[in-house]
C-alpha cells in the first residue's frame, strides 16, 4: 500500500501498533487514535509554523509536512490530533484549524500550562481518561488481566488490546517529562466539575502574584458583520498575547454556544483585577457586563474593532482601544504592542479620578 492510497475505511481497516507495522483489523469501530499525541502535535504545530495558526487546506498542510494528501498516514495523522482535542476536521475536510485547546498547547507561557494542555488533550480520549481512572493513575497490569478489563468493563474488542496498551503508555511517558520542569503529575479531572473560566494566558509569574484581567467580548458573531470565529481569534491572538505581555493571567468564560449571563460570570466579572471589555457589534452581554463593572467603580480597558459606532457617552469620556479587524500578521504587530500600553495605563490608572462613575458623580454634585 502507497502512501498515495486513500483507505475508504481508514478508521476500522488498518491501524500501525507500536512497532510502527501495520497489521489487517475487522469491522469494529476503532475508538481509540492511530497516533500518539507526540506524533499527532506534527499538526498544530505545522498550523503555527507555517501559516500563522489559521485554518488551512489539507493539501497544503500535507505538504509542509511532506506526505501524500490523500496518504492514510495523513489521515491518521489528522485524525489522531482532532480526536486528541487539538485540531478540527482531517485529511477529508476543507480545512483544518486548531482548537482552543490546540492553542493552549503551542502558546503556553510556561511549563506548568504546556503540561496541563497535554493532560487535558490525553483525556480527551475518553477511554484513556476511564482507564487512568480505573486504575487510580496506576500501573496496567499485564496484559491478560488488563485485558479482560478493557473488554470486560470497557467492552473494547480483543483486536485494539495491544495497540491500546502501547498508546497508552507512549503518551504518559510523553506528559509525564513535562512533570519536572512544571511541578505537576498527570491527575485525572472530572469534565463536569471543571471551573467554568477557560484560562487562556498566564504571565511567567508565581500563581499568589498572578494579576487577573477578564475579558468581556461576545460568544458568537451575530450581525453578519464578522465571519464565524471572528471573536476567537481575536482572543486567541490579540488579546491574549496583550494581556500576557502586560503582565496579566488572561481568562474569559467564553462558551460557544452560549448567550446566558451567569451568576459565576458577574462574580468573576466583579473579582477580576481588570477587565478588558470588547464593544465590537455593540453586543449586549457585553454592554451588561460593562455596565454591572463599571458601577463597582473598577477598572475596565474598552476595546473594539476598528468601524464600530460609539456608545452612549462612553465613547467621549473614556478612551478606547482601535483594533484593525483584518487579523492580519503585519497588522497584529502594530496593534499588540499598542494594545499593551493601553492595558499598562488602564492598570496604572486605575485609582485615578477620571473614571466613569467619578466622572458622573462629580457631574451631579
Amino acid at each position: 500500500m502507497t502512501d498515495e492510497t486513500e483507505d475508504k475505511n481508514a478508521d476500522s481497516a488498518t491501524t500501525t501498533n507500536g512497532g510502527g507495522k501495520k497489521k489487517s483489523r475487522g469491522s469494529a469501530p476503532r475508538p481509540i487514535p492511530v497516533n500518539t499525541l507526540e506524533d499527532a502535535l506534527a499538526i498544530p504545530q505545522a498550523l503555527k509554523e507555517y501559516n500563522g495558526s489559521n485554518p488551512w487546506a489539507p493539501a497544503e498542510l500535507a505538504k509542509v509536512l511532506g506526505v501524500g494528501a490523500k496518504a492514510n498516514k495523513f489521515y491518521y495523522l489528522s485524525a489522531s490530533s482532532r480526536d486528541y482535542g487539538l485540531t478540527e476536521g482531517t485529511s477529508r475536510s476543507a480545512e483544518i484549524g486548531l482548537t482552543n485547546l490546540g492553542n493552549e498547547f503551542l502558546f503556553a507561557p510556561n511549563p506548568a500550562e504546556e503540561h496541563l494542555a497535554l493532560e487535558k488533550a490525553f483525556f480527551k480520549v475518553d477511554l484513556f481518561q476511564k482507564v487512568y481512572s480505573y486504575y487510580s493513575g496506576g500501573d496496567l497490569p499485564e496484559m491478560k488481566y488488563l485485558g479482560n478489563t478493557l473488554q470486560g468493563t470497557f467492552g473494547l474488542e480483543p483486536e485494539f488490546h495491544e495497540d491500546f496498551y502501547n498508546l497508552y503508555q507512549a503518551n504518559l511517558e510523553f506528559i509525564n517529562k513535562f512533570s519536572k520542569s512544571s511541578e505537576r503529575q498527570i491527575e485525572v479531572v472530572d469534565p463536569a466539575k471543571r471551573d467554568h473560566l477557560v484560562v487562556t494566558g498566564s504571565p511567567q509569574k508565581s500563581v499568589g502574584e498572578l494579576t487577573v484581567a477578564f475579558v468581556a467580548m461576545p460568544f458568537s458573531e451575530k450581525t453578519g458583520k464578522y465571519p464565524d470565529g471572528f471573536y476567537r481569534e481575536v482572543l486567541r491572538n490579540l488579546i491574549t498575547p496583550a494581556g500576557v505581555e502586560a503582565g496579566f493571567k488572561v481568562e474569559t468564560a467564553r462558551k460557544d454556544g452560549s448567550d446566558i449571563i451567569h451568576s459565576t460570570i458577574v462574580n468573576d466579572l466583579l473579582d477580576a483585577d481588570l477587565v478588558i471589555a470588547d464593544l465590537s457589534d455593540h453586543n449586549p452581554n457585553v454592554l451588561f457586563e460593562l455596565g454591572v463593572r463599571m458601577a463597582h467603580d473598577k477598572p475596565v480597558a474598552l476595546i473594539r474593532a476598528k468601524g464600530t459606532g460609539q456608545i452612549f457617552d462612553v465613547d467621549n469620556l473614556l478612551r478606547v482601544y482601535d483594533y484593525n479587524p483584518n487579523l492580519w500578521k503585519s497588522t497584529l504587530e502594530d496593534d499588540i504592542p499598542n494594545l499593551v500600553k493601553h492595558i499598562k495605563a488602564t492598570w496604572e490608572n486605575r485609582n485615578s479620578q477620571t473614571s466613569y462613575m467619578k466622572i458622573l458623580r462629580g457631574k451631579e454634585i
